[in-house]
């Protein structure tokens, strides 16, 4: 008995130091403008960043890596509000809308986190931990969603906000050229800021921005050979005199 009790023990321990390893570690924030796809209307800045393929999701979620597969589409959402009114995100404004006009609302996080499942490591396969070992790492990977999500609170003058909107996205669809993130902010005026935001991005293309550019043929000045002089002579005339002896 004492020896399944320390056993047990043993058990929740290796489970926490998972569960802590595996929480944070997100990206750091940049400014708005370092962003690839922002917009700015009325002093209001946003960025949105969309953690479309495998490597992105791993690095910023546990689990990530299945996202694209199950069907989930993170996208990161920077807001800067330099504008004189404090300003608060509407939730459910939230759209990802393609070339065709097919509307699709962000997900709430319940949605999101059931969309996906949990990943399951080494660890769970001992039995020791039983069923609450698969509880603690749900609980775990739901504040995942929650905490990181977008809320809806008010950000005010010179004020800045982050968080993650969630889009159900198959992963059939490998391209985001022609889909926007559309949105709007509610002021305390009363007034309203709409945003349209498009993508782009490909999961056939690992890395789009690395393709090379067209290359330029760089402008070199005529050299003369050595020993030689270069004369400008009338009508772009061009005169080589040899050196005198």
């Amino acid at each position: 008995m004492l020896r399944f009790v320390g056993a047990r023990r043993v058990g929740f321990w290796v489970l926490g130091c998972l569960l802590a390893g595996c929480s944070g570690g997100s990206a750091s924030v940049r400014p708005v403008q370092d962003y690839p796809f922002y917009q700015e209307r009325d002093a209001v800045k946003v960025a949105v960043d969309p953690l479309f393929s495998k490597e992105r999701a791993a690095a910023e979620f546990p689990g990530g890596e299945a996202f694209a597969e199950q069907g989930l589409l993170p996208v990161r959402v920077v807001i800067e509000n330099g504008s004189r009114q404090t300003i608060r995100a509407d939730l459910a404004s939230f759209r990802l809308v393609r070339a065709n006009g097919q509307s699709d609302n962000a997900l709430s996080v319940q949605d999101a986190f059931a969309t996906v499942k949990p990943p399951v490591g080494w660890w769970a396969a001992l039995p020791i931990l039983g069923p609450s070992a698969s509880a603690i790492r749900n609980a775990d990977w739901f504040k995942q969603f929650e905490s990181r999500a977008l809320k809806d609170t008010p950000i005010s003058s010179e004020g800045s906000a982050t968080g993650f909107v969630y889009f159900y996205f198959p992963d059939t669809e490998k391209n985001l050229a022609g889909i926007r993130v559309v949105f709007a902010f509610q002021a305390e005026s009363g007034g309203e800021r709409a945003f349209a935001i498009a993508l782009q991005g490909r999961r056939d293309i690992p890395n789009p921005s690395a393709q090379s550019e067209p290359t330029r043929a760089a402008s070199r000045p005529s050299q003369t050979p050595q020993g030689l002089t270069r004369v400008d002579g009338a009508d772009g005339g061009v005169i080589i005199r040899s050196p005198a002896p």
